[in-house]
């Protein structure tokens, strides 16, 4: 087992993760504004626990990835339901829809009444008109 108070971080060796510049400007010991302020003695576990921490959750963000990757090929999700629960939507959709529909239904038959008295109107309009014409329609045979 490695001792992990010992081993170098991939954050302390990463250019990009460099150290940033400490604030004791004489060493770690005291701060110049602060005579009692003394620098932990477990400052560099303290930064190596968080710098493991960091590691982990790279880790696990690289194995998130890895299992995510290829989320838009799973577009369709089912959800398994029970047969009660389908007819109790099926009735509170026929129950908001039925309404509708119907009073789609009584407007359409109007309209086909409405275009047939119009029809028959316009046949007995015709049919005077072919009595009383004063000029023959000759259509050419086809």
């Amino acid at each position: 087992m490695v001792d992990k108070s010992h081993r170098v971080s991939r954050l302390s060796v990463h250019p990009r993760y460099r150290p940033r510049e400490s604030v004791f400007v004489g060493g770690s010991e005291l701060y110049r504004g602060d005579s009692h302020a003394v620098c932990s003695p477990y400052l560099r576990e303290c930064v190596l626990a968080m710098e493991d921490c960091c590691e982990e959750a790279h880790e696990a963000q690289q194995i998130l990835r890895q299992g995510t990757y290829d989320l838009p090929r799973m577009a369709k999700v089912f959800l398994l339901i029970d047969e009660a629960t389908v007819r109790r939507y099926k009735a509170d959709l026929t129950d908001e829809i039925e309404p509708q529909i119907n009073e789609l239904i009584s407007r359409a038959e109007k309209g086909l009444r409405i275009l047939l008295k119009k029809e028959s109107t316009l046949k007995a309009k015709v049919s005077s008109g072919v009595k009383y014409s004063v000029f023959p329609c000759h259509f050419p045979p086809f």
